[in-house]
């Protein structure tokens, strides 16, 4: 009989101890795992990773798939002169081949969304302009896009790109946010690259950047060699490698073809898979350091595989 009373006694006691939290700041990620081939791995396990803090493995409190969460869509479209050629006829009247692409990749990624998604609408040239603030109405978007047909003025790319990311950053409802940005990369206001390259790694906001080539392509005065990425392509990579986002390249003399819609169209549909094949993964951090000066590196256990992965502001706390 007494020693059934102190099992019951010790029983009582274990379930009014509380229960300690755990130490440190929670961190959040949205983190997404591909083979080599490039597809999306399924039913990731925290043994499948290695999380590290500035050299220091810690370990995953959490990992579970967000297919379903809402998304913050951002779209910034270059209307430049230099995206005035080649010229395509709609409706009897010649407009930029270049734009309508553009915006036809745009309507793409609006059919690929769900309907608890929000869309914002960007233009650029020397001057950065919201033509549509978040929206969740598809039909409104479409029309705002379909109305874009108008180029001119210089390029100011690298200012409208920072422009963007706040504006997506500040007026969206949605914790997860990316922006898609569409461009023939030809800046003509004389600011720096590592300016923005610096903004894009503050924000935390992925970038998919989508680059409309001519075959002049290249730093001035300097010779293409083959093989080599120039200029443009090695902007276009930054932005997207440094925010966790993609890119890719389609040349404008072949726009029209059906082998480059095909490439365009695969894109967009790659774009929509990437925001949607993540999951969130939340550790808790144990150093006082703010968040710009932890060094976090999130690997699969399986070398050949690789992870992509962006914090998610919303949920990470310390934010210093």
């Amino acid at each position: 009989m007494r020693s059934i009373l102190l099992v019951v006694m010790a029983s009582v006691m274990m379930a009014q101890t509380p229960t300690r939290a755990p130490a440190g700041q929670l961190q959040t990620f949205l983190v997404s795992v591909m083979n080599p081939t490039g597809q999306y791995i399924p039913d990731i396990k925290p043994d499948d990773l290695i999380l590290e803090e500035n050299g220091v493995r810690q370990e995953i409190a959490n990992l579970k798939p967000d297919t379903d969460a809402p998304i913050s869509l951002g779209i910034l479209i270059d209307k430049s002169t230099s995206m005035r050629l080649p010229v395509a006829t709609q409706g009897g009247e010649k407009v930029s081949a270049a734009l309508l692409a553009a915006n036809g990749a745009a309507k793409v990624v609006l059919k690929l969304t769900k309907p608890q998604d929000e869309y914002l609408f960007m233009t650029f040239d020397d001057v950065f302009d919201v033509k549509q603030n978040f929206t969740s109405d598809s039909k409104k978007m479409t029309e705002v896009l379909s109305k874009n047909l108008a180029v001119g003025g210089s390029t100011r790319l690298y200012r409208a790109i920072g422009d963007a990311l706040k504006e997506t950053g500040k007026k969206a409802k949605n914790r997860r946010k990316a922006l898609i940005v569409i461009t023939d990369v030809h800046d003509t206001s004389g600011d720096k690259v590592e300016d923005l390259q610096a903004t894009i790694r503050a924000s935390e906001i992925p970038v998919y950047t989508f680059g409309m080539r001519w075959d002049a392509w290249g730093v001035p005065g300097e010779d293409h060699l083959p093989g080599q990425s120039t200029y443009e392509e090695s902007v276009l990579k930054m932005m997207a490698v440094d925010s966790g986002g993609y890119s890719m390249v389609v040349d404008i003399p072949n726009l029209l073809s059906d082998y480059t819609i095909t490439r365009m169209v695969d894109f967009v549909s790659t774009i929509a898979i990437d925001l949607r094949e993540q999951y969130t993964l939340t550790y808790y951090s144990s150093s006082s350091l703010p968040q710009a000066e932890r060094a976090v590196r999130i690997r699969s256990t399986k070398p050949d595989y690789r992870v992509r992965f962006t914090r998610d502001e919303g949920k990470s706390q310390n934010k210093k």
